[in-house]
């Protein structure tokens, strides 16, 4: 399910940058071949927690577009998908339906968000560190490590999961390898995240979430016959993020902030090298409208995103 939305705004955020692609003329023309590397997070964030959607297939990772040329006109040269996200659309591959109010409590609707704690992959109790510790996975060259921490509502640490009985778990994931996609492009990645989620024993009224992920890649390949390298950088933090549990429907996040960033430098042969950063501040404040605050390239747009799903709208 995770991966049918995940690859659902993924596609949103492809058709959100081409629509909105005009929107970007503030940015420095400095700015214009990296814009579409905010588009998507680094390769390895759709395995460890983060409000990214992001995907680590050999197909997602992010290669720069080629030069096309427009006749005797200097000005019609420009990089072919040069797009970034927009002011109507968020970086990143957009927000994860958890973060968006997307994902209901109650039968037919699972436990809400937050609640897909996989502690079966050959974890291990350790009475050193009070946490579950995994065996390290190795996918598709990336390496991923994961431990989970359990606690009753009275902070008390469990050995396993208890669906009815535990009411905090903090998970935390790494992720480093060499990834090879688009054929010539090789991205080398090395993510991390610390998630802690509290309200998921039995009878909780809310659930509540802090954390704070990052990660880096460094791509480096051909396109068109053009060498090129690529540095992506993303950082990733919630802060008291409230959910009210109302079984039956979803409902969307009434309290806390989610702050993203990325920054990307495009740099081709013979080429100066091309740089853009964004950020994302979002505010929640209990009302079916979020509050976002957009920086791009130094500018900056107050904007709004109905709840759980809609379209920015920025001033």
């Amino acid at each position: 399910m995770q991966n049918k939305i995940r690859v659902a705004l993924i596609a949103g955020a492809a058709a959100i940058a081409a629509a909105c692609a005009s929107d970007m003329t503030t940015s420095p023309a400095a700015s214009r071949a990296a814009l579409a590397a905010l588009v998507a997070p680094p390769i390895s964030f759709d395995q460890i927690r983060t409000s990214f959607v992001g995907r680590s297939s050999e197909t997602d990772g992010f290669v720069p577009g080629g030069t096309t040329t427009g006749g005797d006109n200097d000005d019609a040269d420009h990089e072919d998908g040069d797009h970034g996200p927009g002011w109507g659309g968020l970086m990143g591959g957009g927000l994860g339906e958890a973060w968006n109010g997307g994902i209901g409590f109650g039968p037919g609707l699972g436990r809400g968000p937050f609640d897909d704690f996989d502690d079966s992959n050959a974890c291990a109790f350790s009475t050193t560190t009070n946490r579950n510790d995994c065996a390290t996975v190795t996918r598709g060259g990336l390496t991923i490590n994961r431990s989970f921490s359990f606690l009753d509502a009275s902070n008390a640490v469990e050995q396993l999961f208890d669906p009815l009985k535990t009411n905090t778990v903090n998970v935390r994931s790494t992720v480093t390898g060499t990834v090879t996609h688009h054929s010539t492009a090789t991205s080398t990645v090395n993510s991390s995240s610390d998630f802690t989620v509290g309200g998921l024993a039995s009878g909780s009224t809310q659930r509540t979430v802090d954390g704070t992920a990052s990660g880096s890649e460094t791509t480096t390949g051909t396109r068109d016959g053009v060498a090129f390298t690529v540095a992506r950088t993303a950082d990733d933090k919630t802060t008291g993020l409230v959910i009210p549990i109302q079984n039956g429907r979803p409902t969307y996040p009434t309290a806390g902030t989610v702050t993203r960033s990325m920054q990307a430098t495009v740099t081709k042969a013979g080429s100066s090298p091309s740089t853009s950063s964004r950020s994302e501040v979002i505010t929640y404040d209990g009302s079916a409208t979020a509050k976002v605050v957009i920086t791009h390239d130094g500018v900056t747009k107050n904007c709004t995103k109905p709840l759980p799903h809609g379209r920015l709208t920025c001033a």
